[in-house]
């Protein structure tokens, strides 16, 4: 079955697209069954390649590491000087085990496309066969983007815009898309302005004085004090923002002492704060650290923080985004383009793109209960209906024609 659009009229992106799925749905299921981890991705660099090559398209490999740029030189009109939009995806997958019992699992143990970017990947290069076939009639170029390292920080955006991925031609704007398992399948969504958090781990070493638990006179308990920190950061540092502004703030592991009976000298805890604005995480951060202060040396113990700042928060350029609706909804119909109000809570180093150039961030829908595709995304069992490959690679093709039109 192939996805089609309910309604009047047809979308001949979206017609393409479902020409060709069996093409990307073959691509993304060897691409996940063959996953590679951050700055590894030579095998999936190698496909990418060989197949924009075979589209005719410039191609550079190497690109900020293991990235691949591949080029459709449009026509341009007349004297006005031609526009280039990007399209962008990411191609790493995780550290984790793939624990589906499909055909296509991960044949790579401890290393799994749970996250979608072998989807993204092979939306993208659906997107760059169906744009191949009208690059004589373009009003621009388009430039696609392949991206290796999101998964890891500290990613791999930054080190293929230092490497001139956004110039010669220069990006003029550019369109990102992750899937998204929290929308239901078929809808395609995206919001104005600040669309995810900005984010920081961190990493702290609360440092005390082991000894023999019967002597608690004689020690400095870290582990007492990491509990305390732990509790009461998350009863008061919440307080800090105002009513309705997204907050995470958690631990995730824990650290030390090896028996029952001794005290040890030191904890290690790890963790991250997420928040809407990069303003506010700075504010955080100190508050934290403030906590972490009067706690720990109140109790007569020292501490060493160590934060690694995430990615920051990827914003969506108003105009661009009721570009991106109108032509979202030639594909799926106005009904299933939702404008979205509230920040995701998830990060993304595509932000550093958007940074730079105008862009729009967007997700495809995946989730359907029928179906069964009700696992989130970085679950060891997450998949989806292949189907919904047609719809991006129709979106980010349609996306692209629209804005060099309107140049």
């Amino acid at each position: 079955m192939k996805i089609s659009r309910e309604g009047k009229g047809r979308n001949r992106y979206l017609d393409a697209a479902n020409e060709i799925l069996e093409t990307m749905l073959s691509i993304r299921r060897d691409l996940h069954s063959h996953p590679e981890l951050g700055m590894q991705e030579t095998r999936t660099a190698r496909i990418i390649a060989d197949r924009l090559k075979a589209l005719d398209l410039e191609v550079r490999t190497g690109v900020g590491g293991t990235g691949v740029v591949g080029l459709l030189r449009g026509s341009g009109k007349g004297k006005i000087p031609a526009k280039t939009v990007a399209l962008r995806a990411d191609i790493d997958a995780l550290p984790m085990q793939d624990q589906k019992s499909v055909e296509y699992a991960s044949k790579n143990p401890g290393i799994a496309h749970s996250c979608g970017h072998d989807a993204h990947t092979a939306i993208q290069l659906g997107a760059a066969e169906i744009l191949s076939r009208s690059c004589d009639v373009m009003a621009g170029n388009v430039k696609f983007i392949f991206q290796p390292s999101e998964d890891t920080l500290p990613g791999g955006a930054v080190p293929m815009i230092e490497a001139g991925v956004l110039e010669n031609p220069k990006v003029d704007a550019i369109s990102s898309l992750h899937l998204g398992s929290q929308f239901e399948e078929g809808t395609v969504v995206a919001k104005a302005e600040n669309v995810s958090t900005s984010s920081v781990s961190f990493d702290l070493d609360i440092h005390g004085k082991g000894g023999h638990i019967g002597e608690p006179h004689r020690v400095i308990n870290p582990v007492l004090l990491a509990a305390t920190l732990i509790t009461s950061s998350q009863t008061l540092l919440p307080k800090r923002t105002a009513p309705g502004d997204p907050i995470i703030f958690d631990f995730c592991a824990v650290h030390g002492g090896t028996v029952g009976n001794i005290i040890p000298d030191q904890v290690n805890l790890k963790g991250g704060i997420r928040v809407a604005s990069p303003e506010l995480l700075e504010q955080m951060m100190r508050e934290f650290e403030r906590m972490i202060q009067g706690i720990v040396e109140n109790g007569g113990a020292s501490y060493s923080l160590r934060l690694q700042e995430g990615y920051p928060t990827i914003y969506n350029d108003p105009p661009l985004l009721d570009l991106w609706q109108a032509a979202a909804g030639k594909v799926v119909g106005t009904d299933k383009v939702i404008l979205h109000e509230r920040i995701i809570t998830g990060g993304d180093d595509a932000a550093f793109f958007h940074q730079r150039v105008p862009g729009v961030y967007w997700f495809l829908g995946v989730h359907n209960e029928r179906g069964g595709y009700t696992e989130p995304l970085h679950s060891p069992h997450f998949d989806f209906n292949e189907e919904v490959l047609a719809i991006g690679a129709a979106v980010q093709a349609q996306v692209a024609t629209d804005y060099l039109k309107r140049q």
